[in-house]
């Protein structure tokens, strides 16, 4: 294409001594939706050296009134828009209408040119102040048509880096999140994707994709992108879409706020707890129940809680888990069937922060075990992986972290859970004896003798409970009383057991805090710990935490209970028979058949735990050769009897508060 006639009319203008004979550039019009138009030549080869490809001139003034009929009648033409960058003195020349293309008259600089400011500035400066010009109009024809934006309010920012245009159709903001449906368009081409801005790893990944599409330097989409989440996060949308439901909580009604705070400070808060588990379906289990709530809401904590709920199949360990998790505000639970092992490493930066992660069960998470001890221990995950720069195609690293800290939830049948894993968590179990089976039982058949349960009342229940924690503020624990607790010293696992005890008393004290004074020390708020958090929690590690001091599970335990009742049996049964002879308990054999026929356990709960106490010698196997069934003894040495309760040596409450007394006093020191 060829400019004929040129020549310098003074020092920064260019003239013609004839008009071309037509647009140049005007094929521009095929693959680009907006055009932009200037009447200069140089000025126009100034845009196009900047980038804008889709930049047409007819090369006067005087001629743009012919541009929107030229550019209408391109066959194929793509254009809907035309842009008049003008001089003051040329304004007047460029029509401003919406036939046949939609046209509008842009001031470009009230003394400069763009042929000026190239020279003088340079490119990267021409092309950001001929952005801003086009942002103008776009801006202008926001407010000419303000009823398409009310009719479709999900719309995001624009923004136009020379001939590329970033549109943002769909925008979700929450204080965590910047997710957004990204639309780029360059000379035809286009590009869509779906991404959290706030994602290095997905912005990286974007970056490298409009790299490769429109085949533009690296830096450059940077700095766009860097724009983009600047007018994303300035961008005000009244949409009802603009947060997600699953990161930004519903509004609370003052008649909510009451009565979550009414709950809040019941004496009898922990009661109340229990009562609405039970509404919720749940009977029984009321250490398990306290201490799986208690655990929940320390995810707000800076060392939240987590517990591995291991018991048989089918004994109601996935009920307690769910339970709880519909306790919980929905947006702070994250619920997995299965996980890989390294999908927690890729989660979102903050996707895991204060919030539940509840694995339904542990066999499903094996592989994460790795990733989910360290997420307890350390309060993060952080990763770096190496990837291809599609730019440049180097290979480089790529980071990526995942803040904690969180509560985790697991449930298994699996006793032989790995030692470094299990001792991250509070180890519970679910009752297995037929009392609580009994209880169950005539639940459910009451709750089919009344029909449907009362939706509304468990409904209610559950909204009492999510207002309730999402009013609980981020407060600081302190614990006055902390030197002059105890803890059994007498094994090892005590190391690792008394900080979860300690956590345990913050955590009941900051569930509590809506009835306790905040005080305020250099701006930092923070409750205490009282001595009815101490009995609290001294009655759950006597129950909980004194148990897994144990080293059968408790359906081993329980097995060892029914295998001695078995051997009594037989030996009460012999000794009925002859009084001579009688064997002691030590070598009266029982195969597995017998151990169900006794309990009534199924073979696979038999098979499991039998082989547990095998493990641990508390029960002798005697191989049979071919034919002959294996046949088992009790270990020697065994009390008979009840096993003994293991206690972790707490101390009074009272005890404690009366040596506090006479510690304030100066009677006693620590």
């Amino acid at each position: 294409m060829s400019l004929v006639g040129i020549h310098t009319d003074g020092e920064n203008a260019i003239g013609l001594d004839d008009a071309p004979p037509g647009l140049w550039n005007l094929q521009a019009a095929s693959s680009h939706d907006r055009l932009v138009a200037v009447a200069n030549p140089l000025d126009a080869l100034s845009l196009f050296g900047a980038g804008f490809d889709n930049t047409i001139c007819p090369g006067t003034p005087a001629r743009f009134s012919e541009c929107a009929d030229s550019v209408a009648a391109v066959p194929g033409t793509m254009a809907r828009e035309l842009v008049f960058l003008c001089g003051p003195d040329d304004t007047a020349h460029a029509p401003d209408s919406a036939e046949p293309i939609r046209s509008r008259a842009v001031l470009f600089d009230p003394v400069r040119t763009p042929s000026v400011v190239l020279r003088e500035e340079g490119t990267a400066a021409l092309a950001a102040l001929v952005a801003e010009r086009l942002a103008s109009a776009e801006t202008a024809a926001d407010r000419e048509d303000g009823a398409v934006n009310e009719a479709n309010p999900q719309s995001g920012p624009v923004l136009i880096s020379g001939a590329v245009r970033y549109t943002v159709p769909g925008l979700q903001k929450t204080s965590r999140k910047l997710r957004a449906t990204v639309r780029v368009e360059c000379s035809g081409r286009l590009h869509i994707d779906t991404l959290d801005l706030y994602n290095a790893r997905m912005r990286r990944t974007l970056s490298q994709d409009i790299c490769r599409v429109f085949e533009l330097p690296a830096g450059r989409v940077v700095a766009d992108i860097a724009k983009l989440i600047t007018a994303c996060e300035e961008h005000n949308s009244d949409s009802p879409d603009s947060a997600s439901p699953a990161d930004s909580p519903p509004s609370i009604t003052a008649e909510e706020r009451a009565g979550a705070e009414s709950f809040g400070r019941s004496e009898d808060l922990f009661d109340c707890v229990l009562a609405d588990y039970a509404t919720c379906g749940l009977v029984g289990e009321r250490p398990n129940k306290l201490l799986s709530y208690i655990a929940a809401v320390s995810r707000m904590m800076p060392e939240p809680l987590s517990v591995l709920i291991l018991s048989s199949s089918g004994a109601g360990k996935t009920a307690l888990q769910d339970a709880t998790l519909r306790l919980c505000p929905p947006e702070d639970v994250v619920k997995l069937t299965t996980l890989s092992g390294k999908a927690l490493f890729y989660k979102d930066g903050c996707s895991l922060q204060h919030k539940i992660l509840a694995v339904e069960e542990g066999i499903g998470a094996e592989d994460a075990s790795y990733a989910i001890r360290n997420l307890i221990s350390a309060g993060e995950l952080t990763t770096e992986t190496t990837v291809r720069d599609m730019a440049t195609g180097r290979l480089t690293t790529m980071e990526n972290r995942v803040a904690g800290p969180t509560a985790v939830f697991v449930t298994t049948t699996d006793p032989d859970v790995d030692p470094e894993t299990r001792s991250r968590f509070i180890v519970t179990s679910i009752d297995e004896s037929p009392q609580q089976t009994r209880a169950i039982l005539a639940h459910q058949r009451e709750r089919y003798a009344k029909g449907a349960p009362d939706e509304a009342a468990v409904e209610a229940v559950l909204n009492r409970h999510h207002v309730f924690q999402r009013l609980l503020r981020p407060l600081k624990v302190t614990n006055p009383y902390a030197s002059l607790l105890s803890y059994a010293d007498d094994r090892l696992q005590g190391r690792r057991d008394q900080p979860k005890y300690l956590r345990l008393i913050n955590a009941v004290a900051f569930v509590r805090q809506m009835a306790k004074p905040v005080t305020d020390r250099n701006g930092v708020e923070s409750i205490a710990v009282d001595l009815t958090d101490i009995e609290v929690a001294n009655g759950l590690v006597r129950e909980i935490l004194g148990r897994g001091l144990d080293e059968l599970s408790r359906p081993a335990r329980d097995l060892l209970a029914l295998l001695d009742g078995l051997v009594r049996k037989r030996i009460d049964s012999l000794r009925a028979e002859t009084a001579e002879n009688t064997p002691c308990r030590t070598a009266v054999p029982f195969t597995r058949r017998d151990v169900r026929e006794f309990s009534g356990w199924a073979h696979a709960r038999v098979h499991r735990y039998i082989r547990e106490l095998v493990d641990l010698e508390y029960v002798l196997a005697v191989n049979g050769r071919n034919g002959v069934r294996h046949r088992y003894f009790l270990a020697g040495g065994l009390s008979e009897g009840p096993a003994p309760r293991f206690v972790p040596n707490l101390r009074d409450p009272a005890d404690i508060a009366a040596e506090f007394e006479r510690l304030q006093r100066g009677e006693l020191r620590v």
